[in-house]
């Protein structure tokens, strides 16, 4: 059987349940995480997207969207 392509995400946890425990939870429901930023609540990773709705049950998390890569270009380059 062929691997679903996965899509970053970036969660967003309510504070209700320490960070780690939450990154625990998501692992277990098949989220690869990449980062847990404590400091911030947010979990990095990836995922399929038709599974982000059930995500967003997991005890302990606020939101889950889709990750967007970000390029700020080369240091110097004209501002756009």
């Amino acid at each position: 059987m062929a691997n679903k392509p996965k899509q970053s995400v970036v969660i967003t946890t309510s504070g209700k349940r320490p960070v780690q425990e939450v990154a625990a939870a998501l692992r277990a429901a098949g989220v690869k995480v990449d980062e847990v930023l404590e400091a911030i609540g947010v979990i990095t990773g990836s995922a399929e997207p038709a599974a982000f709705p059930r995500l967003r049950t997991i005890d302990g998390v606020a939101d889950v969207s889709a990750g967007h890569d970000v390029d700020i270009g080369p240091p110097g380059s004209p501002i756009s």
